[in-house]
């Protein structure tokens, strides 16, 4: 699915790859594109492309990510929560 990445790019960040193949960094508006995918939140990723507050999540992105083994540390270890029902 990441043939249209270089594989020196693959691991800088995440990557949302959508359904015509076209990869999109996480830092460059993947979060919007990935709230607009999902059936529950595209209602959200309409207002969010609408407003233009791409670089506002990919900020929060990089921020989340600067901090990550940090908050990994509020994340239990164990067995995840069994998908309903």
């Amino acid at each position: 699915m990441l043939a249209a990445v270089p594989e020196e790019r693959r691991e800088e960040c995440w990557w949302l790859v959508l359904a015509d193949g076209l990869a999109v960094a996480g830092y460059a508006g993947g979060s919007v594109m990935l709230c607009a995918a999902i059936h529950v939140t595209k209602p959200f990723g309409r207002v969010l492309r609408a407003l233009r507050l791409s670089r506002l999540l990919d900020t929060l992105d990089k921020l989340v990510a600067r901090y990550r083994k940090d908050l990994g540390r509020l994340v239990p270890d164990g067995p995840a929560p069994r998908r309903y029902p």
